[in-house]
């Protein structure tokens, strides 16, 4: 298996959300992890996992320094039922240098309203001058939803260092 592969939560099949119209269940459309690095954010488009905590490793482009987060959930507006309760409440960020790496910078912890817009944007609470290629997202629990989380998309922000 690759890396990713091994650090990523249990994508939920069997269990996965269906998609629906006007409250009528249609079909099953498991996603895979990288769904939530796409800008779609359609009603059912995000990588559900079993349960309320799971965790992903993102590779990103080139290392950085990170300065911020973004996470996006689809708005209650938009959600046929008025219901986000598969949202991500508490999650954590981590940086890693590789992916096998023991040690890695805590970015902090944050938490995602499910009151607040659908797109919101956390500040790095512990900054690093360290710049970092591989990130880990731990989603520690989510607004109610005991089958699964929705994680819809997440952003990393931040400067690639200048070469000296």
């Amino acid at each position: 298996k690759q890396w990713y592969q091994r650090r990523v939560a249990i994508t939920a099949g069997e269990d996965a959300p269906y998609a629906s119209f006007m409250s009528i269940p249609l079909y099953r459309q498991p996603n895979p992890p990288n769904v939530a690095l796409q800008p779609d954010i359609t009603p059912g488009k995000c990588w559900a996992f079993k349960g309320s905590k799971g965790y992903m490793m993102i590779k990103l482009a080139h290392a950085v320094i990170i300065d911020g987060f973004s996470m996006e959930h689809l708005s209650k507006k938009l959600s046929l039922s008025n219901d986000i309760s598969s949202a991500p409440n508490k999650f954590s960020m981590r940086g890693f240098s590789h992916p096998e790496d023991s040690s890695s910078h805590f970015y902090g912890e944050y938490k995602f309203s499910d009151t607040g817009p659908s797109l919101q944007r956390f500040t790095v609470t512990h900054p690093s001058k360290v710049a970092y290629e591989i990130v880990e997202l731990d989603i520690e629990s989510n607004h109610g939803n005991l089958e699964y989380t929705c994680l819809y998309r997440i952003r990393v922000h931040g400067k690639v260092p200048k070469l000296s």
